[in-house]
């Protein structure tokens, strides 16, 4: 209020203030009204807004940061997406459960995941890192009871048939963890990581035939990484230990049956034995292993064994003969053993990079298919 308006103040009517107190009170309570309703409606849409194409950007840079294992920034980055893009949630809890679980923070990871492994929609992979999260602090029961429960909606998920059988194996024993890589295998025959386990512990028996196929196709469905580099280098170091030369004679050695069947039935050696007897004959005329050698042999073995044993047919098998008619053999396997002979590996590569280069071509234009209906497993060799 100005001060004209004080000077005068005496001689307005009484009426005239309460009249204008009214007005005033009205039009303050409104414009509060507005105002308040304003900061509501500014609330809830911030609230509502949804913004996936954004989230999918913190998700990326979350991933960039537990690479640089900023664990509790990516936190914030996953929290912010979960809000932005609630339609998506249970991807972006998962990816936040998996940042926890990486932390260590295992309570934390089971207390994101059990909310939504309710859901009707919850894929496989939140019951695997929630059992594995129980599995972190020491409770192995309630680790069992979660990958059941997630096979009881997914009876063929390889990668709850994976964590089974870690968990015997953690506990040593190694026939029950075999019967459940082997059924994850069956069930899911394009998840890589129960061929990887499989093969190590028949390569670590004296039951080598087997690790070396399970082997194989495990490199062949996982091309890049430090496990496929760790199996290509066991195969190559098996060839070595288990084909010898004595003078005149060779020896072959791929199969001392110690592993049973889960029914505890000793099995019958009928394809070792035809492994191992094919193996021997495209061995004669070599006197030591080398990178070179293990190529020829493997691919006389091809020849062999099918002209001897025709009816012990497999996927594995079959693609090297297919790689064979393409004269991609020798080629393929410079790419499988590559990093374990490199020298040897670079010189072949060197003289031959054209051949090299198309065999890598068709490869990616060609990979190693495998599926419920090609799969291999020991139980269909007898």
């Amino acid at each position: 209020m100005n001060k004209a308006i004080i000077k005068n103040i005496s001689i307005i009517p009484t009426t005239f203030f309460l009249v204008l107190f009214l007005v005033l009170s009205i039009n303050t309570y409104g414009q509060t009204k507005n105002k308040t309703k304003k900061r509501n409606n500014t609330k809830k849409e911030v609230v509502s807004v949804q913004d996936c194409p954004k989230a999918e950007e913190l998700l990326t840079e979350a991933h960039n940061l537990i690479v640089e294992k900023q664990y509790w920034v990516a936190k914030e980055k996953l929290e912010k997406a979960i809000i932005l893009c609630p339609e998506e949630e249970i991807k972006y809890k998962y990816e936040l459960a998996w940042d926890y679980y990486l932390m260590k923070e295992f309570r934390r990871t089971i207390d994101v995941l059990t909310p939504i492994a309710s859901l009707d929609n919850a894929p496989s992979d939140i019951f695997q890192l929630m059992g594995n999260a129980y599995d972190g602090l020491n409770n192995e029961a309630m680790a069992l009871v979660t990958y059941n429960k997630g096979l009881e909606r997914y009876p063929n998920a390889g990668c709850l048939f994976l964590e089974k059988g870690n968990l015997a194996q953690k506990r040593s024993n190694f026939l029950r963890a075999l019967e459940y890589y082997e059924t994850g295998i069956e069930k899911d025959p394009s998840f890589a990581s129960n061929y990887y386990r499989a093969s190590q512990i028949f390569l670590s028996s004296s039951e080598e035939v087997w690790g070396m196929i399970y082997g194989e196709l495990f490199v062949n469905l996982e091309k890049q990484s430090q496990r496929h580099n760790e199996i290509c280098q066991r195969l190559y170091d098996t060839y070595h230990s288990e084909i010898t030369f004595n003078l005149n004679q060779i020896r072959v050695n791929f199969n001392d049956p110690t592993i049973v069947y889960s029914d505890s039935k000793t099995r019958p050696n009928l394809f070792p034995d035809a492994y191992e007897n094919a193996l021997l004959k495209a061995a004669q005329g070599y006197k030591n292993i080398t990178l070179s050698s293990i190529i020829n042999i493997r691919r006389k073995f091809i020849d062999i064994f099918y002209s001897l044993t025709p009816e012990f047919k497999n996927l594995l098998f079959d693609y090297h003969k297919t790689l064979i008619k393409l004269g991609y053999f020798e080629a393929y396997n410079y790419w499988l053993f590559g990093e374990v002979s490199q020298e040897e590996s670079q010189k072949w590569i060197e003289k031959n990079k054209a051949k090299y280069n198309n065999f890598l071509k068709w490869m990616d234009e060609n990979p190693l298919i495998i599926n419920t209906e090609n799969s291999f497993s020991r139980y269909k060799m007898e």
